[in-house]
């Protein structure tokens, strides 16, 4: 028994190509617009009890040049051998002598190739998924018997994939079929309430939501587009993080000229690596801004908080959680990247203003790094970012840096001298007082040699010369030194078993004057932010209030007059302290002699002065003290 005798006078049509009449199409009470052959695969039986109608495919724009024409669905006894379409035509004597008809051969031509395209379209798609990656937004349908069960495979939706900016698309056949479907639902065409691929009813047709194509997501920021980095950063996020890349590295090296680049190359690829860091420097940039602004440190807690602030504390909780988490991993927790977060962060603890709380995560910091062989197996930049955190915090607490301090080795032939005149006189006054016995210890003339030697490159760099073709070594080495002579003078406080020298002296008193125009002049931290460091000015004043009225400084008053000079120049931001050193700074000018800012200034050349930071500071300062100066002493 074949196939023409189940089913009698069937085999003088062609079910599947032949167009149906109006009034069969208009009597079919589940027509869809959209219903289309479902294929079997000839190798497999049967399967004789379908409780649904089969899932249709997507729609498909119609075309300007061609009609659309609607089949009817085949019946499911049509498949029962396993035979292609065009079996009945084949086997039919009738239909085969009929099939030299121009009809009939347009019939045969369109069923061929519009197999062969569906074929090539599944070995394409196949193929693609394989090489590409294994889950795809679209899978075409199956032709196993199992694909007439309902069933719902988690799938993702179309909706959800186009929603977000950071899906790349690179398919050009995917985005074609995803701008049809937009454009196909835009027209008209019937469209359920659902939206997703998964939504596929048998009694009805799949939905596709109308909205903008998916090449409008790429491109959205010209920060990360393509979602490659391991976090998404928006525009406030990118411009904070220009801040630390462009501006706040170049202050970390003071005298640097041509080493930018590289510490710009050195944290972007730690950035890139860790996003602790990427929150760890985001965090330091919206506090510097802060600062600078006046907003931090906080001092009225109901004061309303700007953005900056919001920031600063929204990255300062997102470091510490990611700190926090990679100091679970034995392996992360001695690793570069979390090395320099933890010392960011703690850069960034500064503005808290509490040393004794920067002292317990610099003890942490030091227990991170004895995991490391030693302090000289950290990259050099992150251990130029540790000595600088350490040394803030030692300035703040007015105490000994935690960390020992390495040292670039001098550049071989090294011969430098002064600019100009007026920087050639710099220490001139304090060289023959560093020869007395008994007033100065060992170890300051070579700080103060360091200082002056400092202090002449720094005027090469920052001065009106115009001069800055030191070579690279060079320049490594002075922006070492910046370093190097403020730890030695924090340092030099202690004695060689740790006891506190004390500051009530001659020595004390030029060491605290000494930091104070290091600080001034080599770093610009005075007299902004005076009242973040304020130590080292209260010392100095604490020290000059004990060691004036005992005589002291009877056979150096132009030292003293220098000290005052730096307190004054330094405690802009402090009132009582300014109003000390000026008070006695008129007293002093009174009994040496001066009676002009010029005078003043030629005293101060013998020493640490230079014009560059503070002449202006200077004449403000005798502005402040001339009347007094001029008014005989009160008897």
């Amino acid at each position: 028994m074949n196939a023409k005798d189940l089913l009698p006078g069937y085999e003088q049509t062609l079910p599947v190509l032949s167009r149906p009449s109006a009034a069969a199409w208009a009597a079919d009470p589940i027509h869809s617009p959209y219903a289309a052959p479902i294929h079997f695969d000839p190798n497999i039986r049967p399967v004789k009890t379908v409780a649904s109608t089969p899932p249709a495919p997507p729609p498909t724009a119609p075309s300007r040049k061609t009609t659309t024409r609607v089949r009817k669905t085949r019946k499911n006894d049509n498949a029962s051998a396993g035979k292609s379409t065009l079996f009945w035509v084949n086997s039919d004597q009738q239909t085969a002598a009929a099939g030299t008809t121009d009809e009939t051969l347009k019939r045969i031509r369109s069923h061929v190739m519009s197999e062969h395209n569906r074929k090539k379209r599944m070995e394409s798609t196949e193929q693609y998924n394989k090489s590409k990656w294994n889950h795809s937004s679209y899978q075409p349908p199956t032709t196993t018997p199992a694909a007439l069960v309902p069933a719902e495979p988690p799938r993702p939706s179309i909706s959800s994939s186009a929603s977000l900016p950071t899906s790349q698309i690179t398919d050009e056949q995917e985005l074609e079929q995803v701008e049809e479907i937009v454009t196909s639902t835009a027209v008209g065409y019937p469209a359920t309430q659902t939206a997703s691929w998964d939504d596929c009813s048998f009694d009805g047709t799949m939905a596709y939501p109308a909205g903008p194509s998916a090449w409008s997501y790429v491109g959205q920021g010209a920060n990360d587009p393509f979602n490659t980095g391991h976090t998404q950063l928006t525009d406030r996020m990118m411009r904070h993080l220009r801040v630390f890349l462009w501006d706040l590295t170049q202050e970390a090296h003071p005298l640097q000229t041509r080493y930018k680049p590289k510490l710009q190359a050195h944290w972007a690829s730690l950035i890139q690596r860790d996003p602790a860091i990427l929150h760890a420097t985001i965090c330091m940039a919206t506090s510097n801004d802060a600062m600078r602004a006046g907003e931090l440190p906080i001092r009225d807690p109901k004061q309303k908080r700007s953005q900056l602030v919001i920031d600063t504390f929204h990255h300062r909780g997102e470091t510490i959680r990611l700190v926090n988490e990679g100091l679970s991993d034995p392996v992360k927790a001695s690793s570069d990247v979390l090395i320099a977060a933890v010392s960011t962060l703690l850069t960034i603890e500064i503005a808290s203003g509490n040393p004794d709380y920067l002292k317990i995560h610099l003890a942490g910091l030091r227990q991170m790094i004895a995991l490391r062989k030693n302090f000289d197996d950290v990259p050099s930049d992150v251990r130029f970012q540790i000595s600088w955190t350490d040394i803030r915090v030692a300035c703040m607490a007015h105490a000994k840096p935690i960390f020992p301090f390495v040292r670039y080795s001098r550049p071989a032939r090294l011969s430098l001298i002064p600019p100009n005149d007026d920087v050639a006189l710099l220490s001139t006054r304090l060289f023959p007082l560093l020869k007395i016995p008994g007033i100065f210890g060992e170890a300051m003339p070579q700080i103060v040699y360091d200082l002056l030697e400092l202090s002449w490159y720094a005027e090469w760099i920052k001065g009106n010369t115009g001069y800055k073709e030191f070579n690279e070594e060079t320049e490594d080495y002075f922006n070492t030194e910046v370093l190097h002579v403020e730890y030695q003078l924090h340092t030099d406080r202690y004695t060689a078993t740790g006891q506190v020298k004390g500051d009530n002296s001659i020595e004390g008193c030029t060491r605290l004057a000494l930091l104070l125009f290091h600080n001034s002049a080599i770093w610009n931290f005075y007299p902004m932010i005076g009242q973040l460091l304020p130590k080292p000015i209260q010392a100095l004043r604490t020290a000059l209030e004990v060691t004036i009225p005992s005589g002291l400084f009877a056979l150096c008053r132009d030292l003293l007059l220098w000290q005052l000079f730096m307190g004054a120049a330094c405690s802009l931001t402090l009132p009582t302290e300014r109003a000390f050193f000026v008070s006695e700074l008129a007293n002093a000018a009174r009994l040496q002699g001066v009676h002009s800012w010029q005078e003043a200034r030629a005293i101060l050349l013998g020493f640490f002065y230079v014009d560059r930071i503070h002449l202006p500071m200077l004449r403000q300062i005798w502005d402040e003290c001339h009347f007094q100066v001029d008014e005989p002493p009160a008897e």
